[in-house]
């Protein structure tokens, strides 16, 4: 198809734009280095990244056939924008996978230690704390509330000050934990 010559950049969107799906091995095969050094260098490895170069290609080509697409700079730009996008998403859902991770080894462990609170104790003890520490532990914990989402119901100025509080509060449970058991 197109083994000997280089193609253009107009070639590739004409073709895309009139649905000539044999564009697409020639993009992959293209891009595949490019994006897969961008990947190396960012922390990835070979697990990702031919997921991350299709995603990146079907993506490029449903782009290029958007009536509005203008060919402003390389296709090749194009496409590793679109791959530092999906490469940044995947390092955010790695990220939290590995906290959710860290969040229920930590669980585990405090359930194999020898100091087991009930629930209905921490309820009780959050109930006891002071109105701005109990409403605000509840609203993060028990209703899965945002930080922004708490500042604008508790009148915070903005969601660190809701995080930095959080922590004090916390810390307080903590202490009065730690002293009545």
């Amino acid at each position: 198809m197109f083994f000997f010559r280089k193609i253009s950049d107009e070639y590739i969107v004409e073709q895309i734009k009139s649905g000539d799906e044999k564009i697409l091995l020639h993009l992959y095969k293209e891009y595949h280095s490019l994006i897969k050094s961008f990947i190396f260098k960012n922390g990835g490895d070979e697990s990702i990244i031919n997921y991350i170069v299709q995603d990146t290609i079907i993506s490029l080509w449903k782009n290029v056939q958007k009536p509005t697409f203008l060919l402003h700079a390389k296709l090749s730009k194009h496409a590793l924008a679109i791959a530092k996008k999906k490469w940044f998403k995947e390092i955010k859902k790695r990220s939290k996978l590995r906290r959710i991770d860290a969040t229920h080894s930590k669980t585990l462990e405090a359930n194999n230690n020898p100091i087991n609170i009930d629930h209905d104790i921490i309820i009780k003890l959050i109930q006891e704390m002071d109105d701005p520490c109990r409403r605000l532990l509840a609203y993060f914990y028990f209703d899965g509330l945002n930080n922004k989402i708490i500042a604008e119901k508790l009148s915070f100025a903005n969601a660190n000050n809701v995080k930095n509080k959080k922590y004090q509060c916390f810390k307080k449970l903590q202490t009065t934990v730690l002293k009545q058991f």
